[in-house]
């Protein structure tokens, strides 16, 4: 909390505040290690906002990962003497073993390495790292005297400029500027039984408790529908009208969209909490067929193609395998065939005959790919390959590209 008046913004007594009240990882709630349900209960917000902000920022960007990482480094688990970081020079104990901490540890490195070489560039690490911080920043700031201030109750070295409070203790009423410390206030508990007070015939009050009925909010169903709807609807539009520039992307872009307004309306209605991971996989399907070849738009389905007299400029998928088999296509000695083999999401995967002059470039966004004697998978796979036969009765350019999935080309 910033403790100076009319002068500014002291960063120093902000930031030391911060870490001597800093969030607890509760047990209950959590849906990873808890930094989200920790932070959540910390500044009295729903932990989803905290969820979809980290996700966000993780696909655009990459900071979130990392911030994840080094939250649960550094945030100790609710009844833990100390975070991972502190146990680990001896300031503490934690329930998290050594050996798990050295691993988020060294899982931190190439969340690192994505935050500054991500495929959105380098700009877009360092603003989703500015977002973070800065979202952490006006949370102390505005938010610091609410919810259940959760510091470890041992300090990392030399005295705390804050009170620390034990998770579910009394806090001290000198350091609130109101007076009255927010664990202090009596407030009624929705979920509490309600008594009622019964009258007997002999005259003997008992007393019943009534648990009341939670509600469920009705925000992820409702959510849910519209977003089917605006789906089938947009695709109605594309197919009856003809509307070229509503590619699959688009309509994914806006459902995404949908969805979101539903997890912004359930933060303040206290639900929508299934909407995260299907907000996320639409989220990340758009921006995957917005980086495609094929934009999403070149068909669903396997496809099969064996030529024999004819090759194709491109033989191309959105969603599906895509076999080209060549064996049995008639080559030209003096000029060198050509053609594009691409999928968005699906396997792409190309036989070429054993008497024929080869060059080929593979690549895929994220998967494994094996172009004739190369290999190599994970991310941003790109081969060239040539590869040379005596006696070749002709040859075979090849572009092999995979959005998501898999690249082959072998000889058969």
């Amino acid at each position: 909390m910033n403790t100076t008046k009319h002068s500014g913004i002291n960063i120093e007594h902000l930031v030391a505040d911060f870490w001597a009240t800093r969030p607890r990882r509760p047990r209950q709630g959590r849906m990873v290690a808890g930094v989200a349900a920790g932070i959540g209960r910390r500044y009295d917000i729903d932990p989803v906002i905290v969820r979809v902000a980290l996700v966000v920022c993780t696909v655009y960007g990459g900071a979130g990962l990392l911030f994840y990482l080094l939250a649960w480094l550094t945030l100790a688990e609710e009844n833990d003497e100390a975070s991972a970081l502190e146990a680990m020079v001896g300031r503490g104990r934690s329930s998290m073993s050594r050996g798990f901490t050295i691993l988020l540890c060294l899982l931190c490195v190439p969340a690192f390495g994505w935050l500054w070489g991500g495929q959105f560039g380098f700009f877009s690490g360092v603003l989703s790292a500015a977002a973070l911080l800065g979202g952490l920043f006006l949370l102390h700031r505005n938010r610091a005297g609410l919810g259940v201030p959760g510091a470890p109750t041992t300090t990392s070295g030399g005295p705390m400029t804050a009170p620390s409070y034990a998770p579910g203790a009394a806090a001290s009423t000198e350091w609130d500027p109101l007076g009255a410390a927010p664990l202090q206030w009596d407030l009624h508990d929705p979920n509490e039984p309600v008594t009622t007070q019964l009258a007997t015939s002999d005259d003997q009050d008992k007393t019943l408790a009534v648990r009341p009925r939670k509600r469920h909010s009705a925000v992820g169903g409702v959510t849910m529908g519209l977003a089917v709807l605006t789906a089938a609807a947009l695709l109605i539009f594309k197919a009856g009208l003809g509307l070229t520039w509503l590619t699959l992307p688009h309509i994914l872009g806006i459902v995404a969209g949908v969805l979101a307004g539903g997890l912004v309306v359930g933060a303040f209605a206290r639900g929508g909490r299934g909407l995260i991971v299907p907000t996320v996989l639409v989220g990340v399907a758009a921006v995957a067929l917005t980086n495609s070849p094929n934009g999403g738009d070149s068909g669903f389905g396997d496809l099969r193609a064996n030529p024999t007299d004819r090759l194709d400029a491109s033989y191309s998928r959105s969603f599906g395998d895509v076999r080209l088999d060549l064996t049995d296509f008639k080559f030209d000695k003096e000029k060198p065939a050509r053609t594009t083999v691409s999928v968005d999401a699906g396997e792409a995967r190309v036989i070429v005959p054993a008497n024929v002059n080869v060059e080929a470039t593979c690549t895929a966004n994220v998967g494994d790919v094996r172009c004739l004697t190369q290999r190599a998978d994970w991310r941003d796979v790109n081969l060239h390959v040539v590869d040379n036969v005596p006696n070749a009765v002709g040859t075979i350019q090849l572009d092999v590209h995979a959005g998501a999935g898999d690249v082959e080309v072998y000889r058969g």
